[in-house]
């Protein structure tokens, strides 16, 4: 264990990674710069991405490739980072090496931590198996079945597993994960406040062409099948019956872009809906404070991050009550949580913000007051505890267990456990 003036040194290796703008790379760029602020050290270890040009600091990129399923998402190719990183691991001398996800480079990280005695923290930032439709190799009843046996495989390897909600520590129990699990969710920096103020509100709605009282709704995130909006746009009429005026933005770019603006145009929804595209940091702040309401129809996030930057922003939300989205939202107080597939209520609830000035400004100020409770520096205590303490077991945890490419592994068994699975779903 170094001594507390050296810090730590730490190995993060992950699939995501800037340019790609997702909660992955947004919780990893909040972690590594609470870590450096602390003085701790800290390499990544991600994809090639040829979009980024900005220079780095100790950011290890390696070959990649994209798909035409997912081609803003580059992958690294399987075993490159591992012979890459062979030779130089030892060099780097790691207190912890944290993996953000458990495939190619999550599977690399791993095997040269347990391999080097070098503790193993995870978070588990996905749900997965809700995902397996951008696996179109296989049909999705295998791919279901392949993840019901590799991910508590892994995850059960890992010394310490961070999960963003009480909701995503569950699905790992369900899955048979029974390594120790923290819940930390992600910290979010409070923007700037000049963003927050009356002023800089009609300036944001004027520089979109809208007038100061247009009842404004917003959604920003990745536009893609598993977040719903197709749900939210073929419900949004009951909105504009009882708000005509109001207005959704649509903040974001993704795969379901194209689907997404013809399904406004068949429902006739006009210019009651507009689509921003993808949205800098420093632009979407701005927009994130001069909206009436924050909509989150996703159901299958593991922490929904865009709320808690609603919340920074002043902005109460209203989300669908399933998955770990809607578990920092306070009902009633600062958002709305509805259950899944309540149209009439959704609507109910976004025109009552709209239409209640008094409702939303204390909502509004109470989101403001209990987005401190979710500042960076509170996450960066709670990981940085979960570093110390598993760097002090002696052997790491799952060193016994894990070899993964050194032929320890059983995978005569890892098949025969895919086999039962697959053979069960066909007689179902």
């Amino acid at each position: 264990m170094p001594a507390p003036e050296e810090g730590l040194r730490i190995g993060l290796f992950s699939e995501s990674f800037r340019p790609v703008q997702n909660g992955v790379t947004t919780s990893l760029l909040t972690l590594i710069d609470g870590l450096r602020h602390r003085k701790h050290q800290v390499w990544v270890f991600a994809p090639e991405n040829e979009l980024q040009t900005e220079p780095e600091i100790n950011v290890q990129r390696f070959p990649s490739f994209v798909t035409s399923i997912n081609p803003d998402y580059p992958l690294a190719y399987p075993f490159l980072p591992r012979l890459a990183l062979a030779s130089q691991f030892n060099r780097l001398r790691l207190d912890v090496v944290h993996t953000h996800t458990p495939f190619v480079l999550g599977l690399t990280g791993a095997n040269l931590a347990l391999s080097r005695n070098v503790p193993l923290v995870t978070t588990f930032h996905t749900f997965y198996s809700q995902y397996s439709h951008y696996v179109p190799l296989f049909p999705d009843s295998m791919t279901q079945n392949l993840l019901d046996v590799y991910l508590p495989w892994y995850y059960n390897r890992c010394a310490a597993i961070l999960c963003p909600s009480h909701v995503a520590a569950e699905a790992l129990r369900q899955m048979g994960v029974e390594s120790n699990i923290e819940v930390v969710p992600t910290g979010i920096a409070l923007p700037r406040p000049e963003h927050r103020t009356e002023q800089a509100r009609i300036q944001t709605r004027a520089a979109l062409g809208l007038a100061a009282d247009t009842p404004l709704l917003l959604f920003a995130g990745r536009l893609a099948q598993e977040k719903n909006l197709s749900w939210l746009l073929a419900n949004l009429g009951k909105v504009l019956r009882a708000a005509p005026r109001a207005k959704l933005l649509l903040a974001g770019d993704g795969p379901y872009r194209e689907e997404l603006e013809a399904e406004a145009e068949k429902l006739q929804l006009g210019d009651s809906v507009r689509f921003l595209g993808a949205l800098s940091r420093k632009d979407l702040d701005p927009l994130l404070a001069a909206a009436d309401v924050f909509c989150f129809p996703s159901p299958s996030e593991t922490q929904g991050l865009v709320i808690g930057e609603a919340r920074a922003s002043g902005t109460p939300t209203v989300a669908i009550d399933a998955g770990g989205a809607p578990e920092t939202i306070t009902e009633g107080v600062d958002g709305f949580r509805v259950p899944e597939g309540d149209a009439d209520l959704f609507a109910q609830r976004i025109v009552q913000l709209l239409c209640d000035t008094e409702l939303r400004e204390r909502m509004r100020g109470n989101a403001l007051r209990n987005a401190q409770a979710f500042v960076p520096e509170r996450m960066i205590d709670r990981v940085v505890d979960v570093y110390d303490r598993v760097s002090r077991q002696n052997p790491p945890t799952g060193l016994a267990k894990m070899r993964l490419f050194n032929g320890d592994f059983d995978w005569e068994n890892f098949g025969q456990s895919i086999r039962e699975k697959l053979s069960g779903s066909q007689r179902a």
